[in-house]
């Protein structure tokens, strides 16, 4: 004889019970989320790559385009010297970041070049720098650097002027202003001839002493002449 109807079906669970179920269920996820978020926000800032390529690209570091004009290349590297140390950007990313940062010539060197650089043992950003001033810093450009600082003289630039190209041009000949005095005596050398005759009586120690010195009398000899 077939089940009665009542026999057959099995007993449903009240409905408050299956929802009791449900918001215990919504309770746990919800607390599950709370404790992900909250351990979210307590985890220290994160230093990733791409925090290191952001806080790099806040300060604007130029573009090297690949001129053989060294003291444009050398700007360029002391900028990213500075800017490396600053957000204190891993040594394994400085080639990276930087390369970025080239642009026609230089950007089509580093195409050809670049991936047998990469492949170089210990290839790093020191050895970057030593790369672009092998390439970009010829044996020509070395030559008439050279012989610029070698000639170089106050003319009709200014003291100022003159001061700041003396420098740009000591880097590149330093077996020639090997010391201190040996500045002095070839910055008051290439003074106009009473700048000279000044500086040769007070007989300035440092550098910054003689430009000092020479940047007051040119400007006393500029009041003189109502300029």
């Amino acid at each position: 004889m077939a089940p009665s109807r009542n026999q057959a079906r099995t007993p449903e669970p009240p409905a408050h019970d299956q929802l009791t179920q449900n918001l215990q269920q919504l309770t746990q996820v919800g607390q599950a989320l709370s404790n992900a978020i909250l351990n979210n926000n307590n985890r220290p800032p994160s230093n990733g790559n791409h925090d290191v390529a952001r806080q790099v690209s806040n300060h604007r570091p130029p573009i090297f385009a690949g001129e053989e004009d060294p003291t444009t290349l050398e700007e360029w590297i002391r900028t990213f010297d500075k800017i490396f140390e600053v957000v204190e950007c891993p040594e394994e990313r400085r080639v990276e970041l930087a390369s970025f940062y080239f642009g026609h010539k230089a950007n089509l060197w580093w195409v050809h070049e670049g991936p047998t650089c990469r492949q170089e043992p210990g290839f790093n950003w020191e050895t970057l720098k030593i790369r672009l001033r092998e390439r970009f810093y010829p044996a020509h450009v070395r030559a008439a650097t050279y012989e610029e600082f070698l000639h170089l003289k106050h003319g009709i630039a200014t003291v100022v002027e003159y001061h700041k190209r003396f420098l740009e041009l000591a880097r590149f000949a330093p077996e020639l202003v090997p010391m201190e005095t040996t500045k002095v005596e070839k910055f008051i050398a290439g003074l106009n001839f009473e700048a000279r005759k000044f500086l040769t009586v007070s007989k300035p120690r440092t550098l910054n002493e003689a430009y000092a010195s020479a940047a007051d009398l040119y400007r006393i000899q500029l009041l003189q002449r109502g300029v």
